[in-house]
């Protein structure tokens, strides 16, 4: 059985990208379990949570994908928010102490 891709609508890819705030102001917690729960204060009730540093920007493009709606296909054609590269350098498997509990901004790529 072939397998077709959805087709994607340039009027739609629009809306969605019209949709995405230029930046996110995330605050990284560390959870009782050992891993990480991000609050996305620009979009307020936007919350998301990371069992390690590897998967906490994956998981944070998750939420606001979520919350915004963005279907499943239109995905790969809406920018992702990443920390800056100096933010970058300090994340790795565990969340850097002095990233704890302070804002940061994440910028669309």
């Amino acid at each position: 059985m072939p397998i077709f891709s959805k087709k994607i609508v340039p009027e739609a890819l629009i809306a969605y990208r019209s949709r995405m705030p230029d930046s996110l102001d995330v605050k990284i917690r560390e959870s009782e379990d050992g891993g990480y729960w991000v609050e996305i204060k620009n979009i307020p009730g936007c919350i998301t949570q990371a069992d390690n540093g590897e998967e906490l920007f994956s998981m944070v493009n998750d939420a606001v994908y979520t919350f915004f709606e963005i279907p499943e296909e239109y995905i790969p054609y809406i920018s992702s928010f990443l920390p800056s590269e100096e933010t970058r350098k300090k994340f790795g498997i565990k969340i850097p102490a002095e990233l704890l509990n302070k804002e940061l901004v994440l910028q669309r790529n």
